[in-house]
């Protein structure tokens, strides 16, 4: 991709430093000479460019610890796990970095109140030379005296958006039933979603008069309709501009894999988002938000991609992202990045006018786990989990096919519970929505409507917290094994609607006494939803509220959402 000179005469191309060559950091200059095939009329020809090369990002993760009991006199050390770095990167986590989401130090302050909280702590390499600093965030819960776990409808954190799932490349319009399974609340396998994804296909663009070809956008728009009109919200992602507007990778079969968008084209490319904005509105689709660019590190050889480094997103933001959006209600979305991974979103929110421009941080989960994206949160940016799925704890290289079971809904319910509570997610957004293949399945329902246990693992959040729900302060992991959310209407509205998401993962029941701040709302009873490896969300007989606690039974390997 850095080596991609290209003439029309016949002849050869030499470099220096030679493909393959791991440049050091800094400024670096490329040379590349041309000999001609016919040296008669063509004379040789050397050029040179300039190629920055940054420190590398050191990758690393912090597993949710232990809880502590409040008022303890809190130290780094005391929190276990602690945070690890991956890919074998020397240096350590410096102790005096701890501190929690809004920059304060750890003390005893932090565990004054039960409930939970967001530390983060920094890694200092040793080879400051190659690789720069990186931050790791988890939840930490503090527990309180007086039972297991606290909620507190007095906390409140952050606004819900809604969770939904991926149509991208599904051309034949969804059919009505399968629209209210995965969109409704009145059939028994409804899940409830509220959000859908869009693929934005390539279509080609007419630069003389700022046009696209709008059949290739038809087809996907018919089921981005069908879930608005259920109350979805709809937003969308390009996997690739148009090929026009690339510099493509020769190396490739399709124009379309791989290459950049050519710095030239960055207005063409704003004016051709818009253009898909304004014409999903002709299509009863009125997008919530519009991407820039699905995955930008990510390089596959075989679909539509298109490689973007985070000063080529800040420069075309910054300068043409307002024009993507203009004269519209969507709002821009960037980067989907294939990790979550911090780079890009901090050059972002470090870039004023593309700070400006952008309404929403989205990112993927492949290969990383949720984190804290502090420099957006400060800015008060929207965060989104926009695809991730979850391979089948039953999948295995020996198999050709396979069922989900317990095990996979709760994987899934356990990521969205730290996403909503660690990296304090506004949206979460699946994969696909419907098994592209019921054999092998990686979607939320299979090919017949039914939902499977990564439908059914959505679905006790999905189906009963709505979006404008707020998340409110939980101690969200009371135990080994056992992690605890609460939802409900922001305060003063009525009614005031409280949802409680409990996650079992252990092989054991467990009984959880739980402690209410009730901020106005009056509970005097809840009512279960479970799913285990024998019932799918079934109706319990609703446990009471008394002295603003309750307690209940988790059996092993479950999922419960309650609600008053």
């Amino acid at each position: 991709m850095q080596l991609n000179a290209s003439t029309d005469v016949a002849g050869t191309f030499s470099y220096s430093p030679a493909a393959g060559a791991k440049l050091e950091v800094g400024v670096q200059t490329l040379s590349v000479t041309f000999t001609p095939q016919d040296k008669t009329r063509y004379a040789a020809s050397t050029i040179t460019r300039k190629l920055t090369v940054n420190k590398a990002h050191p990758g690393v993760r912090w597993d949710v610890p232990a809880a502590v009991l409040q008022g303890s006199v809190l130290t780094a050390a005391q929190i276990t796990p602690a945070p690890t770095v991956l890919y074998g990167v020397q240096g350590s986590f410096d102790a005096a970095s701890y501190v929690t989401a809004d920059g304060k130090p750890l003390s005893a302050a932090t565990t004054a109140t039960p409930g939970s909280a967001v530390v983060m702590a920094t890694f200092v390499p040793k080879d400051t030379a190659h690789y720069t600093t990186s931050v790791a965030s988890t939840t930490l819960t503090i527990k309180p005296l007086s039972s297991a776990a606290v909620i507190d409808f007095g906390d409140a954190k952050q606004t819900i958006k809604g969770f939904g799932g991926s149509a991208a490349w599904y051309y034949n319009k969804l059919a009505d039933d399968r629209l209210n399974v995965l969109f409704g609340t009145g059939l028994p396998d409804s899940l409830g979603l509220s959000i859908m994804r869009l693929r934005i296909a390539p279509a080609e663009w007419n630069a003389a008069t700022k046009t696209a070809d709008t059949t290739q956008w038809t087809a996907e728009l018919v089921n981005g309709a069908g879930a608005q009109a259920r109350g979805a919200l709809v937003f969308a992602s390009p996997w690739s501009p148009p090929a026009s507007m690339k510099i493509v990778n020769k190396e490739r079969p399709n124009p379309l894999y791989s290459g950049r968008l050519n710095p030239t084209m960055y207005a063409a490319y704003a004016q051709y988002l818009n253009a898909y904005v304004r014409y999903a509105a002709t299509r009863n689709v009125n997008l919530y938000a519009v991407s820039v660019q699905n995955e930008p590190d990510w390089d596959p050889k075989d679909y539509e991609s298109c490689l973007w480094n985070a000063d080529e997103l800040k420069t075309f933001i910054g300068e043409q992202g307002a024009t993507a959006v203009a004269g519209t209600t969507a709002k821009l979305m960037a980067p989907e990045s294939l990790g979550y991974v911090p780079t890009a979103t901090d050059a972002l929110m470090a870039d004023a006018k593309a700070a400006n421009n952008l309404g929403i941080i989205g990112g993927h989960l492949y290969g990383a786990q949720p984190d804290y994206a502090s420099s957006a949160a400060k800015l008060g940016k929207e965060l989104w989990m926009t695809e991730h799925f979850l391979d089948s704890v039953n999948k295995s290289s020996s198999k050709t096919a396979w069922q989900t079971s317990i095990d996979d809904a709760i994987a899934l319910a356990k990521e969205i519970h730290d996403g909503m509570t660690v990296a304090q997610y506004n949206a979460y957004v699946h994969w696909w929505l419907v098994n592209s293949n019921d054999s092998t399945p990686t979607g939320l329902i299979t090919s017949a409507g039914k939902p499977t246990y990564f439908g059914l693992g959505m679905k006790h959040f999905s189906y009963f917290i709505r979006p404008g729900y707020v998340r409110y302060d939980t101690t969200a992991l009371p135990q080994k094994g056992v992690r605890v959310s609460a939802y409900g209407t922001p305060a003063g509205s009525a009614p005031g609607k409280a949802v409680v998401v409990l996650v079992n993962e252990n092989a054991t029941d467990v009984t959880l006494t739980t402690s209410i701040t009730p901020a106005g709302r009056t509970l005097t009873s809840l009512t279960p939803y479970r799913t285990t490896a024998t019932a799918t969300f079934e109706k319990q007989a609703a446990i009471g509220v008394s002295g603003n606690m309750f307690s209940i039974s988790l059996p092993a390997k479950s999922i419960t959402t309650l609600v008053d």
